[in-house]
């Protein structure tokens, strides 16, 4: 298995977790600066923006689409 494949094994939940924990970042501070905030609505936006930046991480990495099969982990 080559490197990469043992490194995406051994921090896959962490960057699961690493992701949640950003968009969660921005559901408060948007809950900061609006009281009467529509949870819903705040997530699509942020969602939203995240999708996008992850497009042009796509883009700049993998050509535009990065279809790479994840690895088997041992569990």
């Amino acid at each position: 298995m080559n490197a990469e494949f043992k490194e995406e094994c051994r921090y896959a939940d962490e960057i699961h977790e690493d992701t949640k924990e950003v968009f969660e970042k921005w559901m408060k501070r948007y809950g900061w600066d609006i009281p009467e905030l529509d949870q819903n609505l705040a997530a699509r936006l942020i969602l939203t923006e995240m999708q996008k930046a992850l497009s042009e991480l796509e883009v700049k990495y993998c050509g535009g689409v990065c279809d790479t099969e994840p690895p088997e982990c041992e569990i």
